[in-house]
């Protein structure tokens, strides 16, 4: 793991300082801590370090603009937003923004740093339990509404060859439909990996296919795609998480 430069942002006082307090023996013991990411300067991570922002929101209207101040300032910092998870309107906002992930404000200490490993790796995840949590809230056409944002921003115009891939309801192959439901699972490249005996290159490589063909981002709106678009159930049923077919 890169060598990283941890910074917490929280409205709240308290919440600074405990955040502060349970990173302090961690890879992640914060560097700065402080209410606005205006206030992080833009010099805080030497040639080689990876910064990582750890947020704290409590108002949706509040959040786009601390993402947004975040993204421009460090481009390449992972920004991970920790709040309350039944607040399905900072979760749904902090996908669409970009955020690496969303992490329930009341997880265990183990399960923070954890998340926060795989998120410095290159690997974001979002909870099984939050993403279910998500999709069973509200009518079908509020969701679609909500995930609507993250979709519209990642489109681009298709290549010359690769209109049928980026088609509203792509095709994946039964290892991509394995991968992406590994994906769900929260599991990392290195499981997947193993789980279906190629190697982490490989898996990497399909990875980006599935996000190029759905047309999301990163993992964790690629998990919230397949869990809202059912057509890949039989896919990954058929096989108990193995691919049907192998391309």
């Amino acid at each position: 793991m890169p060598s990283i430069v941890c910074v917490v942002v929280h409205p709240s006082r308290l919440a600074r300082e405990g955040l502060k307090a349970i990173l302090a023996n961690s890879p992640f013991s914060p560097v700065c801590i402080t209410s606005s990411t205006d206030e992080v300067p833009s010099t805080i991570a030497s040639a080689g370090e990876q910064v990582l922002i750890l947020m704290g929101v409590r108002e949706a209207a509040d959040l786009v603009q601390a993402v947004s101040t975040a993204k421009a300032s460090f481009p390449d910092a992972p920004v991970v937003v920790i709040g309350d998870s039944g607040r399905h309107d900072l979760v749904m906002t902090a996908l669409a923004l970009g955020a690496a992930t969303f992490i329930d404000e009341n997880v265990a200490t183990s399960t923070l740093i954890a998340k926060l490993e795989l998120v410095a790796q290159g690997e974001p995840v979002i909870s099984v339990v939050l993403i279910k949590r998500l999709l069973g809230q509200g009518p079908a056409l509020n969701l679609e509404q909500a995930i609507a944002p993250i979709l519209l921003v990642q489109r681009h115009p298709p290549e010359p060859d690769d209109e049928d891939e980026a088609a509203p309801d792509p095709h994946l192959s039964g290892r991509e439909a394995a991968i992406l439901n590994a994906l769900i699972q929260g599991k990392s490249n290195k499981v997947i990996a193993g789980h279906l005996s190629i190697t982490e290159a490989t898996v990497k490589v399909h990875v980006k296919a599935i996000l190029r063909k759905i047309r999301v981002q990163n993992r964790t709106q690629a998990a919230i795609w397949a869990l809202h678009h059912h057509t890949l159930a039989n896919a990954w049923q058929a096989g108990n998480g193995h691919p049907a077919e192998n391309k």
